[in-house]
Order: structure tokens, then sequence, then C-alpha cells
């Protein structure tokens, strides 16, 4: 098995080992070899390009540039992590992009072992969702949503038998905090033919398939993850618009940020999938994070309202008990640990541990894209942000969490 090892790491490697181990010392040496190979990551500072983002050095930002090269050594090392890019965004500029091969996916589709580069585009899953988010708070903003507390099933009138007074109390307010009462199954797999998302997916009116589930709660009371409400917001942003949901987010999100290159998947009769369906390449998805760090600006425009980007990310209600994870509208909310107190971070996240951190006391956004696709047995992009990138930027901690009623 050492031999077989020894053999991965190249020319290096191989020159160092002869094919059949003589001694117990020649594979040790191997070994040691290979780890140096691995481990010989020397910091590059991003490089500026005509796509909008101003770069500069850890040093010049003094960030701990040590500890960020002993993460890119772990994350080389760490092959199970599968760990495809990671960006960091200190002070409005980039200080941080690297990236990694790995094997990834399609949309559930197998695409082997990819070495990504910044032209390469990534699978979004969930964070999906809080670009919706993004096209409801725009729509809002320019009047075509009159209220978010009107009630969803009033943008369906073709679905007369559900326009119920139990259903008419499900606002978009609720379906934007994943809070409707409406029965849904996300817990099982995604490989699981009873998954709602699934099911909704494969449906000829998928539509009538969310809005039509069973009430088994009051509206605004219980949280249950649903895919679902995510595609009744994009059929509500479509209709109050009256745009095509890819034409209406390449208007006001993705032209504005100078994203050009955009895969939006799937085809829920006539929608594209609005839960998991979006594809953008590392940078480009860092673009839209830093919206949300800087009130939705991008340079010198503003994208998004000042007001939604707070509205939208702030914790709404708390999952699993104190300092726990928390929700917004289509954002998740946490405290992680720094030092003696806490940092606020401000998530997207999706399937396979893509994720975009909003840091706004260490002034940073972290965007990792990584192939761990229905593996959530660990979190290493948790483990990267807290034990890594945290620590390495000068500290800001508060020693309390926000909770869901100090805003």
């Amino acid at each position: 098995m050492r031999g077989r090892t020894c053999a991965r790491f190249g020319l290096i490697a191989l020159t160092a080992c002869p094919v059949a181990p003589v001694a117990p010392v020649a594979i040790v040496a191997c070994d040691r070899i290979a780890g140096q190979a691995r481990d010989a990551y020397r910091y590059r500072q991003p490089p500026a390009l005509s796509d909008g983002w101003t770069t500069a050095s850890l040093d010049d930002q003094k960030i701990d540039r040590a500890r960020i090269e002993q993460m890119t050594g772990a994350i080389r090392r760490e092959a199970d992590w599968n760990i495809h890019a990671v960006l960091i965004e200190y002070d409005g500029r980039l200080v941080y992009e690297e990236y990694f091969a790995g094997e990834d996916q399609r949309w559930g589709e197998p695409l082997g072992r990819v070495a990504f580069d910044l032209e390469t585009k990534h699978d979004l899953r969930s964070v999906t969702k809080s670009v919706v988010s993004a096209l409801v708070g725009a729509a809002a903003h320019a009047g075509k949503i009159r209220s978010l507390d009107a009630p969803v099933v009033e943008y369906f009138p073709e679905y007369a038998d559900l326009q119920t007074p139990e259903r008419r109390r499900i606002t978009l307010r609720h379906v934007l905090g994943m809070t409707a009462g409406l029965e849904w199954n996300e817990e099982v797999s995604y490989a699981d033919p009873r998954n709602s998302e699934i099911v909704m997916t494969r449906s000829a009116e998928p539509l009538r398939y969310v809005l039509s589930r069973p009430i088994v709660s009051e509206p605004g009371t219980t949280w249950n993850y649903s895919g679902g409400l995510t595609q009744l917001l994009a059929a509500v942003v479509q209709r109050s618009t009256g745009t095509p949901l890819r034409e209406y987010a390449k208007t006001v999100l993705f032209a504005p940020l100078g994203i050009t290159d955009v895969d939006w998947l799937g085809d829920l009769a006539g929608l594209p999938s609005a839960a998991s369906g979006l594809r953008l390449r590392p940078r480009d998805l860092a673009k839209f994070g830093s919206l949300y760090l800087h009130q939705g600006r991008w340079r010198s425009q503003q994208v998004l309202p000042a007001d939604w980007v707070e509205q939208s990310t702030r914790r709404r209600l708390t999952i699993g008990g104190e300092r726990s994870d928390g929700y917004a509208y289509q954002w998740w909310h946490a405290c992680v640990p720094a030092g003696s107190g806490v940092v606020e971070a401000r998530m997207a996240a999706g399937n396979g541990s893509q994720r975009i951190y909003v840091l706004p006391t260490l002034n940073a956004v972290v965007t990792m894209l990584a192939g761990r696709y229905n593996d959530f047995t660990r979190e290493p992009t948790r483990r990267i942000l807290t034990e890594y990138i945290v620590p390495s930027i000068p500290a800001r901690a508060s020693g309390r969490c926000p909770n869901d009623d100090s805003r």
C-alpha cells in the first residue's frame, strides 16, 4: 500500500522509490518526500484581472500568512475533504484564491476527477436558494412584489381549489423563512425517490405539487427545510416581474456584477431549478457573496437594496438550541468560535459543502466549493473556517451570538 501511495505524487516520489521497495527505510523516505511535495505550497497573491476584483496580499492586510499556508497544506493532504476552491475577500480585496483537483458532479451527473481553476464552473446546489432570495428582494424593491405578507396562493390563481382560508394564511414571508407549515420531506437522501424535492422535480405540475401539500402546522410556527418553497419564490418573481427568471437574474444581478458565464439547470414546467440548479465560476460566486458584506454594493453600483441585504440575512429563528445555526430568508446564520468570543457568520450553503460565509465583524467573505455531495457526516468547510481562516484575520470577536430577538 505504501508503494502505491508513493506513486501518486509524481516524478519526485517515483525517482526516490524503486518500483519494488527493498527495505522499510526506502518506504519511509518515499512517504517523507511525498509529504514534502504536498506541503510545499507558498502563498501567492491572487492575480489582478479585468473582472472587477481588486487584489491584495495577505501580508499587506496583516493576515497570518503562515496559518493560511497551513490551511492550504491541510486541504491538499486531506483528500477526503474534496475541497475544490477557497477564496477570501478582506476589506474589499481578494487576498486568497486557490484551486484543487477532486471528484465532481454536474447536478448529479458524475464528471470524474476535475482539475479546477478560476474558469471552471461549479454546482452551487442550495446556494441557489440565496440567489433566489436576492431576486425576491430586487422585485420587492422595484414594487413588483407588493407585500411579503400577501398570501402566496394569490400568485397562482389557476389553482382555484387551493384558494382556501387555511392556505391563504401562508404568506410570502413564511415561504422565505421556510415556516409555511406544509408537509415536506428532505430528510431522506436525494437519491431516494421519496425525497419531496425529487418528487417535485419529476412532477408534471411541480408548483401545484408544492402548494397542495397537506398543512401540518400553523404557518410561522415550525421550520421545515423545503426546496419546494424556493421554487414557489422563483415562480412569484417570474410572474410578478413578467420576465423569465433567468433573464431577470441576468438583468438585475449577474450583469451588474459582470457575470457572463452562467448555467441555470432544470426545467420545472418552464422554470429552472430554484432550489439547486445554478452553476457559476468561483470568482463570480464570490462577487455575489461580496454584495452581502457591502450593503448590496459592488464597486460603485448599488446592485441589491441595502435593507434587503440586512433583512434577508438576519437570524429570524434558531434551529437546534442555544448558539446553534439559525435561519433567515433563504440564508443560514451561525456564530463560530474566535478566541474568547464568537464571530457572526451569515451563510449561503449547498449540498456538497458549497459555502459562502459573510463575516461582517471581520470585514471578510469566504467562498468555498467542494464535491462532498450527499455526505453530511462532517463539515470540513466549518473546520477550515474556524481553525485556519478566522484565527488568521485580525480579531474583532464579540462575547455573544445574536439571537432571534436581539435585533
